[in-house]
C-alpha cells in the first residue's frame, strides 16, 4: 500500500467509513443484513460514491461478483461475452452481482442487452449500474432497478476525512488550510 493513491487506500470498504448520502447508506445496510439486493442504479456526479457504495456492498454480502468499467468496455461483445458467461455459470456463493461502473457510457445496443439478461438471470443474478448521467440509460434498464441518486457529502463530512487521513499518513497540517482546500475543491 506504500504506493496506492490515497483514493484507493483510503476508499471506505464498511458503512461506518463511508461518508455522505445517510438514506443511501440505510439501505445498503438493509441489503447487508438481508443478504439480498435488488439490481440497483446509483446515478449522480463525480465523486458522490456511487463505486464506492457498489464496491461496499460486493464486499459486504456473500455474493460472486464481476466488476467493469463500461467506460472501457462498453459494447455488445461485453454483454454477450463476458457479462452473459458470468451470469449464466454456476457460482460458489448464493448470489452472484455484476458492478457496471459508468454504465451510461454503454452503447444502447449493449444497453438493450443488458435489459434481456437482468430480466433472463434474475434469480441468481443482480446488477449494479452507476453512472454520472443518467438521462443516458434506456428507460428499460432505469425501470428494472432501484434508482438512487447520490449527493456530495458536506464539507464538514470531508474536511474531517482528510484530516483522518492527514493523521494516519502523520502529516501535520493547520485546520485553516483544511477548510480553505474543501471550499476550493
Amino acid at each position: 500500500m506504500e504506493h496506492t493513491l490515497w483514493t484507493e487506500k483510503y476508499r471506505p470498504d464498511n458503512l461506518d467509513t463511508y461518508i455522505g448520502n445517510d438514506g443511501l447508506k440505510a439501505k445498503l445496510k438493509d441489503f447487508i443484513d438481508t443478504h439480498d439486493i435488488p439490481h440497483l442504479l446509483f446515478h449522480g456526479t463525480a465523486g458522490t460514491g456511487k463505486t464506492t457504495a457498489a464496491k461496499i456492498l460486493v464486499k459486504n454480502i456473500d455474493c460472486d461478483y464481476l466488476f467493469i468499467n463500461a467506460s472501457d468496455e462498453r459494447g455488445i461483445d461485453v454483454i454477450r461475452d463476458k457479462i452473459r458467461s458470468f451470469a449464466v455459470t454456476a457460482g460458489f456463493a448464493p448470489l452472484k452481482i455484476i458492478v457496471l461502473d459508468e454504465a451510461d457510457y454503454l452503447t444502447p445496443d449493449a444497453q438493450a442487452a443488458l435489459r434481456n439478461l437482468m430480466e433472463a438471470y434474475s434469480k441468481s443474478t443482480r446488477f449494479i449500474l452507476t453512472c454520472n448521467y443518467v438521462e443516458r440509460m434506456i428507460a428499460p434498464l432505469i425501470s428494472r432497478s432501484q434508482v438512487f441518486k447520490l449527493t456530495p457529502p458536506s464539507k464538514k463530512e470531508v474536511a474531517v476525512h482528510l484530516m483522518n487521513i492527514l493523521e494516519q499518513e502523520g502529516i501535520t497540517f493547520d485546520k485553516p488550510v483544511i477548510a480553505t482546500l474543501v471550499s476550493s475543491y
